[in-house]
């Protein structure tokens, strides 16, 4: 007895020593840099077939020298790290293979800026009688003349505003649950339903849509242990929303707060999309199993089946070297 009492206490030590936190750091792109800042930053518009609108972009120079800036217009895509943040196309000769709004944007003139002072600069957008109804998406960025112009493809590495365009027609809207799952960090790519600590766990709603224009799907997840409930979290309750192009997949993330050191636990989520307020869900289940628990039952276990299977050996042995030590006597 004393032997066990001393191995536990050396597993419960490692274990303590082994817990290591885990610490977050999120970082958030600006709308500003190379001394200019531009607003707004994203813009969602409608235009019909053979209609023509205009979306003004300010842009403010926050510099102490007066600066003239190149406009690019480039199209963009869902970006492959499900997060939601674009991919511009670059090339000047080269267009987004569908959804491309850069087609239908008219030239625009350099634009040249005082120190601290700011300019509206009109992007006019004309879609052609026969646009096909959906989305369109492209970015107006700015850059210093004289500068020059990177390889990257994220607009977080440049300084520009988003325009969405819904052109109305055969529009579909459809989206579906790529999958809906909890994860052991907000980052991880791998999905689970056992857990040997209630520590950094989250769910991960990743929406897929399978429409041809983007789409803001939003509700709640709930937590539940049994029929309690012990989390309720709204997603993508931001002004403005996080967007899902078409043919594109969008996580979105909750942590988990509310789960305790060990059980069973549910989460469910309800979500909607669209403008008729299509409906998903989803649900999964999840065991937390603090890993002491799980060497002490292993140790339990162990001493069970020795005392089903090894002790009546051990104790028939002993038995029988009574009996033939009685026997020499």
């Amino acid at each position: 007895m004393r032997i066990l009492t001393r191995l536990l206490s050396i597993v419960i030590a490692l274990v303590g020593i082994l817990v290591v936190g885990n610490s977050l750091v999120s970082a958030q792109a600006q709308n500003t840099g190379s001394g200019i800042y531009i607003s707004p930053v994203r813009t969602e518009l409608v235009v019909s077939p053979g209609e023509t609108k205009t979306v003004t972009v300010t842009v403010k120079n926050v510099t102490s020298a007066t600066a003239t800036y190149k406009v690019i217009v480039n199209d963009f895509i869902a970006g492959d790290n499900e997060l939601g943040q674009p991919a511009l196309i670059l090339d000047d000769n080269k267009y987004a293979p569908s959804h491309s709004l850069k087609r239908h944007i008219a030239a625009i003139p350099n634009v040249t800026v005082n120190p601290g002072e700011s300019k509206d600069v009109k992007v006019s957008i004309s879609m052609p009688k026969d646009a096909a109804g959906g989305g369109y998406f492209g970015a107006v960025r700015f850059l210093a003349v004289g500068g020059k112009q990177g390889q990257n493809i994220t607009l977080s590495a440049s300084v520009g505003s988003l325009i969405l365009v819904r052109v109305p027609g055969d529009i579909k809207e459809s989206m579906t649950l790529a999958s809906f799952d909890v994860r052991k960090s907000e980052t991880s790519n791998s999905a689970s339903s056992f857990f040997t600590s209630n520590k950094n766990l989250y769910v991960m709603a990743r929406f897929k849509n399978t429409g041809n224009v983007h789409e803001q799907p939003f509700g709640k997840i709930i937590l539940k242990k049994g029929d309690k409930v012990l989390q309720t979290t709204e997603i993508n309750n931001t002004d403005p929303k996080g967007n899902v192009l078409p043919d594109s997949i969008r996580r979105f993330s909750v942590k988990l707060n509310k789960v305790g050191m060990w059980g069973k636990y549910t989460v469910e989520g309800n979500f909607g999309y669209g403008t008729t307020g299509q409906l998903i869900s989803g649900k999964t289940s999840f065991f937390v199993l603090p890993l002491i628990l799980i060497i002490v039952g292993l140790i339990v276990l162990g001493l069970i089946v020795f005392a089903i299977f090894g002790l009546p050996k051990a104790i028939k042995r002993y038995n029988a070297n009574v009996v033939r030590k009685a026997n020499r006597r």
